[in-house]
């Protein structure tokens, strides 16, 4: 993680810390020193325990430095050491109080584009990379906006990228990360053998805590090679998060279909990328895979994209971007089996009976594959959808499943009035569902995909215990969404 900060007491080991000599930065920082302000250094201190592989204690000492001080350091630690989602919503309160702040918006976005691609949702992490990156934040925000570019876009720079990684691949503190990213690079190139070489010298070299963390990634490039590195990293792998990790790459290596499935839970919580390797490798459709790039997909897993509609966000299909009027069309067409008279649906898709820019909506979708006849207007095959499985749930009962299937609204970018109708039904019936449940969970997660409900908020604001971590994150999105809505 990039330590870039100005000039304060910190900075001697702040630059130890990017340098990773760890040690000489503990004992720095264990050494009282006049100014060194204690809230940030025990946020370092548990950043220290983080690279051991201690987790526990990182969260611990980054939740008491931000109770004794909120500054962009120490809410950059606490927005790390939370779990994605509560750390993603601290983070862009953060973002929203330091605003203007150009060194802490860098800091920030930086801890952002973690959290968020640690949710799977590489595109926006990908936007606040660059912020960051943009914001002169150093080389390892050029390294996270490289990696999330391998995956998400669908031509990324390849070349440019090699240019710029290599050179950090010879640094210290850059380093490990560094030649992890040659190694995807050359294998991307077709440079398999040379991409193995970077691998290897990345495992050989990084520390013992890191291995479970390196390891799924490890099979997908070295195949049989990584036995040796698995068996290392079974003494390190200490935490349900780095058990899972492991347990992953040990599944792939044995291709136990049952053993990565069983990782996939608490994965797809924590480290979604490394879910969607499990998931391409069983071969099954989720949402989140709609995230990755065609290279993308091939850098986690060797797998075929899936038929898999996916609505909630960035509509693609297949694992491809779909344009936007193409997916309100699809989405009508999904929400109505027994099929549309031509005017009718014309009327939900433009707001006016416009036959002709229909017909040729209709031949344009099926150049992308789905069969849709006509008179009336229907699809010929089913194909499954994100937004029909969040329904589905719902009317099983089955609030929990809604909810893990919701990435956010329906199409956010469609102003076709059929599209806007069933956005509103479905938040409405999620909302609904969940409020007359009332339990926490269901609240903080439907609170963090609406990002703006007022009410969503205030409702588990007075739900969440006392000594809850998102107790700080729901009173401050309260606060500003009063204070913007002048209540």
């Amino acid at each position: 993680m990039a330590l870039d900060f100005p000039a304060s007491p910190l900075a001697p080991a702040l630059r130890l810390l990017e340098e990773g000599r760890d040690r000489e930065a503990e004992a720095l920082l264990q050494t009282s020193q006049e100014g060194l302000p204690e809230a940030e250094r025990l946020a370092l201190l548990g950043f220290v325990e983080a690279r051991k592989g201690n987790l526990r204690a990182y969260r611990a000492l980054a939740l008491e430095a931000a109770r004794r001080a909120q500054t962009p350091l120490t809410l950059y630690h606490l927005g790390l050491a939370l779990p994605p989602k509560v750390g993603a919503l601290a983070l862009e309160e953060a973002l929203h109080r330091f605003q203007g702040d150009p060194k802490a918006e860098a800091r920030l976005a930086f801890a952002l584009a973690r959290a968020l691609r640690g949710l799977g949702r590489l595109r926006e992490a990908l936007g606040y990379a660059a912020l960051a990156l943009a914001r002169g934040f150093g080389p390892f925000a050029l390294l996270e906006w490289a990696w999330l570019a391998l995956l998400a876009e669908e031509d990324p720079p390849l070349p440019d990228l090699l240019r710029q990684v290599e050179l950090l691949a010879l640094e210290g503190g850059t380093g490990l990360y560094a030649r992890f990213l040659m190694a995807h690079l050359r294998f991307l190139q077709g440079e398999e053998a040379s991409g193995r070489a970077y691998l290897r010298k990345a495992l050989g070299e990084a520390p013992l805590p890191a291995l479970p963390y390196l390891a799924p990634a490890g099979v997908r490039l070295l195949g049989k090679e990584v036995l040796p590195f698995l068996l290392a990293a079974r003494p390190w792998a200490k935490e349900p998060l780095t058990q899972a990790l492991l347990a992953l790459a040990e599944g792939l290596y044995r291709e136990d279909e049952e053993g990565v499935a069983k990782t996939l839970p608490l994965l797809l919580e924590e480290v979604a990328e490394e879910a969607m390797r499990g998931l391409l490798f069983l071969g099954r459709p989720h949402p989140l895979l709609g995230e990755l790039s065609r290279r993308g997909q091939e850098l986690l897993w060797a797998a075929s994209p899936s038929a898999h509609f996916q609505a909630l966000g960035e509509p693609r299909l297949g694992g491809k971007p779909l344009p936007l009027r193409q997916a309100e069309l699809l989405v009508l067409l999904l929400a109505r089996k027994e099929g549309w008279r031509g005017e009718e649906l014309a009327l939900a898709l433009y707001g006016e009976a416009n036959g002709p820019a229909l017909r040729m909506e209709v031949l344009r979708l099926r150049q992308r594959g789905p069969a849709v006849k006509s008179r009336p207007y229907r699809l010929a095959q089913a194909l499954q959808a994100d937004f029909l499985e969040v329904w589905g749930a719902l009317r099983q009962g089955d609030l929990s499943g809604a909810l893990a299937r919701y990435r956010g609204p329906l199409l956010p970018q469609s102003q076709a009035p059929g599209v806007e109708a069933l956005r509103a039904e479905l938040e409405e019936a999620l909302r609904r569902a969940v409020l007359a449940q009332g339990e926490v969970k269901s609240l903080f997660l439907l609170a963090e995909r609406l990002g703006e409900d007022l009410g969503v908020w205030e409702a588990l604001l007075e739900r969440l215990p006392s000594q809850d971590p998102r107790l700080p994150i729901a009173q401050a999105r309260v606060e500003r969404l009063r204070r913007e809505w002048g209540l």
